[in-house]
């Protein structure tokens, strides 16, 4: 299986995540979806316009002094208030941890939420498509699962158990990609997958190993019995 170049801490659950959800945009783009970068651009231009505001009022009061722009002032630090106001209200209110929107080919929308708790280890994804001329509401679908699942030992992210998790939980994305479906009474893929890839003969003798062992506990088990009858006997 394909694993990142790129190690990451383990132990950063912030590092855990970004790293997560970079890989969903790169992994839907190369389905050939159209993401859409609305919910980003109006974030970058609040936030550039507050910043604009501040770097404009601090060439008036360098240049024409405090006394002469304080009115000037006082109505850029009113203006940034109320950008900082309308950027929160848009991150959390809007976004909402949303860290995908995209179409295909075929005018099939989705949008792909992330969120993981404090402390826990568990990526939560909120996934919501919607069907092409659809007018109700879109199809939610919730994926809850453990970062082990692909990220190794080392912090290297592993492709293919991430992939198949998202083709296998989303149908939209599972149409564009049935060959990373998996089906439920199959094993999806994980970083462990390899270690116990063993032959027919390494099988066989293992399993001779057992029966083998198993019928020597039996006779184990059955050899006191059989000396207490002979003591019962002999008394």
């Amino acid at each position: 299986m394909a694993v990142s170049q790129e190690r990451i801490s383990v132990h950063s659950l912030a590092d855990l995540k970004n790293t997560s959800d970079d890989a969903i945009p790169a992994y839907l783009n190369s389905l050939s979806f159209k993401q859409s970068h609305t919910l980003t651009d109006t974030r970058l231009a609040l936030g550039y316009s507050a910043f604009a505001i501040c770097a404009a009022t601090f060439y008036w009061d360098y240049k024409l002094g405090f006394d002469s722009t304080k009115h000037y002032t006082a109505l850029a630090v009113l203006i940034y208030t109320l950008l900082n106001g309308i950027l929160t209200f848009w991150i959390w209110g809007v976004e909402k941890g949303t860290i995908y929107i995209g179409t295909n080919a075929s005018g099939d929308k989705i949008q792909i939420a992330s969120k993981t708790e404090k402390h826990v280890p568990i990526y939560n994804l909120t996934v919501t498509t919607w069907k092409k001329g659809s007018k109700e509401g879109g199809k939610v679908v919730g994926i809850k699962k453990p970062f082990t699942q692909w990220f190794d030992k080392k912090g290297g992210f592993v492709v293919l158990p991430f992939q198949q998790m998202i083709a296998s939980a989303v149908e939209v994305v599972g149409k564009m990609d049935p060959g990373k479906v998996v089906k439920k009474e199959k094993k999806v893929a994980s970083v462990e997958d390899g270690k116990e890839n063993k032959s027919m003969d390494d099988k066989w003798a293992s399993l001779l190993a057992e029966s083998s062992g198993a019928s020597l506990g039996a006779e184990e088990t059955a050899t006191p019995k059989s000396s207490k009858k002979r003591s019962k006997k002999a008394a």
